[in-house]
């Protein structure tokens, strides 16, 4: 490679790393401010502290405890989850504008009713079913929009799968070298 080549070749690298910064400046640092430092957004975003996903259980989660599930004549309608059975019930960890619950709900198996309410230990609140089922609806970060967006999620009980023995791998014969 000739010493011009060479020259061209770093130049261009620190082009674009210097290009990257001046993004990471100009862009990118607007996208991991906190969500109360951001002047744009909408009015109905909510601004309480991100509550992380559920990990697989592990640790203890708060027992169940019986809900009523009335809805507040004051809820605004954006701030309720619509539930299959067209009835109402509080949107949980201050989601706004949830998709419906049928969204979740796989279609081939019947509805559900919500018995209780339970916190797991991150503080994530979610709805019991009667048939064992937990959902919940949340606000999280989608970079794809560059906001928050309520998210519907649905966990299901289901059989644990059989234990799968690998087959016997016989190892290849080989033939010694010559």
């Amino acid at each position: 490679m000739s010493r011009g080549t060479a020259a061209m070749m770093i130049g261009a690298m620190l082009a674009v790393s210097a290009i990257a910064v001046l993004w990471w400046f100009a862009v990118g640092s607007q996208a991991v401010r906190p969500v109360d430092q951001q002047a744009d957004q909408q009015p109905d975003t909510v601004r309480e502290p991100h509550a992380e996903s559920p990990a697989p259980a592990k640790g203890s989660i708060a027992p169940a405890t019986k809900s009523p599930l009335t809805i507040d004549p004051q809820l605004p309608r954006n701030r309720t989850l619509l539930l299959p059975d067209g009835t109402r019930v509080p949107a949980l960890n201050g989601a706004v504008n949830a998709s419906p619950m049928k969204d979740a709900w796989p279609s081939n198996v019947p509805w559900s009713p919500i018995v209780a309410t339970e916190r797991s230990d991150l503080g994530v609140d979610w709805y019991v079913h009667q048939d064992g089922s937990r959902s919940t609806t949340e606000m999280k970060w989608r970079s794809d929009l560059g906001r928050e967006d309520a998210v519907t999620r649905l966990a299901r009980p289901a059989p644990t799968p059989p234990k799968v023995v690998p087959p016997n791998i016989v190892p290849p014969k080989t033939v010694p070298p010559k």
